[in-house]
């Protein structure tokens, strides 16, 4: 690194200061289990499930820290993504954080796997993330003009590899998602 002036950098930075959030703006979804704790390293969360109670039961307690908000959608459906882009652009001029977290399994032989259970699996691991992403690229954009802004995808290690005799499209969702990057 050449430097045109002399600058002195501290050897010992806070670790809040370096992984904190203080004063952006994040976004969980599939979060009826606790995301929303990203509260207590500053950030305003909302936080997202498809349902209501779980939601608002999961932002309750993050809400005593600091600001958290329950933006309950059905993340398995365009239109349910659609929604909740609409929801948090029409609340939050930017969107520092984005964490693709919501996933579904479905473990059935595979003698006995049903087509509905491939696209619940596939809409909601590996679509859902990527057009959510995609709805969300002003406010994405936004946040990025002043410190960069992150799209987290949540895949898991059976994106890896899948386990034998297991027919679950997990694997193939979640590892999809370990392969699909945006740079926005």
């Amino acid at each position: 690194m050449i430097l045109t002036e002399p600058q002195t950098v501290s050897p010992i930075m806070d670790t809040h200061e370096l992984f904190g959030l203080s004063g952006r703006v994040a976004l969980a979804t599939g979060d009826s289990r606790g995301l929303g704790r990203l509260v207590a390293q500053g950030a305003k969360v909302r936080i997202s499930s498809r349902e209501d109670s779980d939601c608002d039961a999961t932002a309750e307690e993050p809400s005593k820290i600091g600001p958290c908000m329950a933006s309950p959608a059905d993340a398995s459906t365009i239109d349910g993504v659609r929604k909740l882009a609409r929801l948090v652009s029409g609340r939050e001029s930017r969107l520092d954080v984005l964490v693709n977290n919501a996933g579904a399994a479905w473990t059935v032989g595979f003698e006995d796997f049903p087509g509905h259970g491939w696209d619940k699996v596939f809409s909601l691991d590996l679509k859902a993330p990527f057009f959510l992403t995609q709805a969300l690229q002003g406010p994405l954009r936004h946040a990025a003009r002043t410190r960069r802004a992150k799209v987290v995808n949540i895949a898991s290690m059976g994106g890896l590899s899948a386990k034998p005799r297991e027919s679950d499209p997990y694997s193939g969702a979640k590892a999809g998602l370990a392969h699909v990057t945006w740079r926005i």
